[in-house]
């Protein structure tokens, strides 16, 4: 599992506990140590409702991509969740994607 990464998995405290897609964020220095079984994920949802209408997006938080469909990256919904709970890796994001991510967690986590 690397940083940058979309696996499916099931988001914490999701009722319906349905594998959904999570980007892996955190650093791959803890990514591959054995001895850590936990990895820090944000969510993605798809950019509509089931409705057809396009859900809210907050541009300095949130990164819109097209997986199979638009798809939102929520950069302020951050989890840790054990490494084990994710089931199929799905996709690498593109490095400018990736990027994008990285200036939305900064702006979630004030660090600019």
């Amino acid at each position: 599992m690397l940083r940058g990464e979309i696996w499916l998995g099931v988001w914490p405290n999701d009722p319906e506990q349905k594998p959904r897609p999570l980007l892996i964020v955190s650093n791959n220095l803890r990514n591959r140590a054995l001895y850590l079984l936990d990895i820090n994920v944000v969510k993605l949802t798809s950019l509509q409702n089931s409705n057809g209408k396009d859900k809210p997006i907050n541009p300095s938080e949130d990164v819109v991509i097209t997986l199979k469909k638009p798809t939102i990256i929520r950069s302020s919904s951050i989890f840790t969740i054990e490494r084990s709970s994710l089931t199929k890796r799905l996709v690498q994001l593109s490095v400018a994607d990736m990027l994008k991510v990285d200036a939305c967690l900064k702006t979630v986590l004030v660090l600019n």
